[in-house]
């Protein structure tokens, strides 16, 4: 049966493999692949003999060119060739990502400001003094100087009197403060009533 004229090479072909099928009668199976090889130049990847491209249709040299090289100098010359590495090419890299756009930090919210107690009327100023007058007589300093405190802030000249002589003198609730009895006293002088003088006890003689 005459040799084919031509291979096309199928997945999975080897150069050796083809060169088996297509050998002439008479030379070696280095000296086929030798030839198949010179022939067929661009049949394989970067011209290395170990990848062969799919697809390509090989030209099977004539008996007299596959034998013109010498069997040992074909086998040495196939061996330098398949010895040479196979270059598997690299992966591209990945596309570079955009950097995220940078957010500017969170402005942080002020701390709403805690609402004031709502001042008393006159009249009510009034009636936390009178209340704070009670509960001191009934031995409830705690509550008496919240009701003080309450009439007193509010604008109450006799509650700041109060607390003038509270501070000025002390108790078992408030240590004495000479310096807040005179607060208190001249907020009391503001509101009109009368502070006879000296209040506030003077300091000890050297």
């Amino acid at each position: 049966m005459p040799l084919p004229a031509s291979y096309e090479v199928a997945r999975g072909d080897t150069l050796f493999r083809i060169a088996g099928k297509v050998r002439h009668p008479g030379v070696t199976l280095h000296q086929m692949v030798l030839g198949l090889y010179r022939t067929n130049p661009d049949a394989f990847l970067d011209g290395n003999i170990n990848q062969l491209v799919v697809g390509k249709v090989l030209s099977v040299p004539p008996a007299e060119a596959v034998s013109a090289v010498e069997p040992a100098q074909a086998a040495e010359q196939v061996r330098a060739l398949v010895a040479r590495p196979v270059v598997v090419p690299a992966p591209p890299p990945p596309p570079a990502k955009e950097p995220a756009a940078l957010k500017p930090p969170p402005v942080p919210t002020p701390p709403k400001p805690r609402p004031s107690p709502a001042a008393l009327t006159p009249d009510q100023a009034a009636q936390r003094m009178r209340e704070g007058l009670q509960f001191e007589k009934s031995g409830d300093l705690a509550a008496a100087m919240t009701a003080y405190l309450a009439a007193g802030e509010s604008g109450n000249g006799e509650a700041q009197k109060k607390l003038g002589d509270i501070y000025n003198s002390g108790n078992a609730l408030v240590k004495r403060d000479y310096e807040t009895a005179l607060k208190w006293y001249q907020k009391a002088r503001v509101q009109g009533v009368d502070i006879p003088k000296p209040i506030v006890s003077p300091g000890p003689k050297h």
